[in-house]
């Protein structure tokens, strides 16, 4: 197929894996370096820098660091896992039950409730007002502040709604002129039909989900409840707030910030991991489910 291109197109194709390489390089080399030194010890870090490609001698002491914390590892794990799973499936489900109407052309009141929807994407009530109806609602210290705080993303509703009007009318209308109700068009033809651009809001949903820290951190102050970032950044926090101590040797205190850094590398790395796995599975509905959804409307 090469071979048949003519001179300027290949040229093209050319320079545009050129381009294409050298983007990869930039995303990959970063993480690449960070898994790298998240497998080196304190002194190699403090004599080669943090660009380690290869280490020297391989050492595992930031990830026991992390294992001597496994209690409130896995019991984060286990926080973070309840609200990426429960979480994301209420998100699915209020996007849905929105963008579904909002579909309509015909619905009465389309236009006040889509102004009123694309209204939120540009105010919203801030983080006190937020903060004291979480408290209002006696959701503080339990896993439902941060599921109910984040329940639906404006954006995803305008992507799934534009997907859903993409849709061949005619097919929603030969199965109402067959008896099918709005609930029945929904379950057995809208869903089915939606699988690229739900799978693809799932995703965002579920890194949000897996990501997120700053709900926690102001509706939670049990550690039984924390999610693993949370957990994470305690750990990281023990070892950095020495430094900010009266440390007798520059040396020492040198050896302490070379050993955070291995530790913050661990850190990303196990909170990484997880969804780097998941990302494959649906990946090949990703472009599909943005592109249509954005553009067609």
């Amino acid at each position: 197929m090469f071979k048949r291109m003519s001179a300027g197109d290949r040229i093209f194709t050319v320079a545009n894996y050129i381009v294409l390489l050298a983007f990869a390089v930039v995303i990959v080399l970063p993480i690449f370096c960070m898994v790298m030194n998240s497998f080196v010890s304190e002194a190699e870090i403090a004599r080669r820098g943090a660009f380690i490609f290869i280490p020297e001698q391989w050492d595992l002491t930031s990830y026991r660091t992390l294992w001597s914390s496994r209690q409130n590892l896995i019991r984060a794990y286990g926080n973070t896992l309840f609200r990426v799973i429960v979480g994301t499936s209420m998100n699915l489900a209020f996007t849905i039950a929105l963008a579904y109407p909002l579909s309509k052309r015909n619905l009465k009141g389309r236009t006040a409730i889509n102004a009123l929807v694309f209204f939120t994407m540009i105010f919203s009530g801030g983080m006190v007002p937020s903060f004291l109806l979480i408290r209002s609602l006696d959701l503080m210290n339990t896993r439902w502040s941060v599921i109910l705080s984040c329940l639906l993303s404006t954006y995803y509703v305008v992507l799934v709604t534009n997907f859903i009007r993409s849709l061949p009318g005619s097919l929603l209308e030969s199965a109402r002129l067959d008896g099918a109700s709005e609930a029945t068009i929904l379950v057995r033809i809208v869903l089915p039909l939606s699988k690229p651009i739900l799978a693809t809001i799932a995703l965002f949903y579920a890194v949000d989900k897996w990501n997120e820290w700053w709900n926690s951190m102001l509706y939670i102050n049990r550690m039984e409840m924390y999610p693993l970032q949370l957990i994470l950044q305690s750990i990281i926090n023990t070892y950095q707030s020495a430094t900010d101590r009266n440390i007798a040797s520059a040396d020492a205190l040198n050896r302490l910030k070379t050993f955070s850094m291995g530790i913050k590398m661990a850190a990303i790395v196990v909170t990484m991991l997880p969804i780097m796995c998941v990302f494959p599975f649906l990946q090949r509905f990703f472009v599909k489910g943005i592109m249509i959804g954005a553009v067609k409307g």
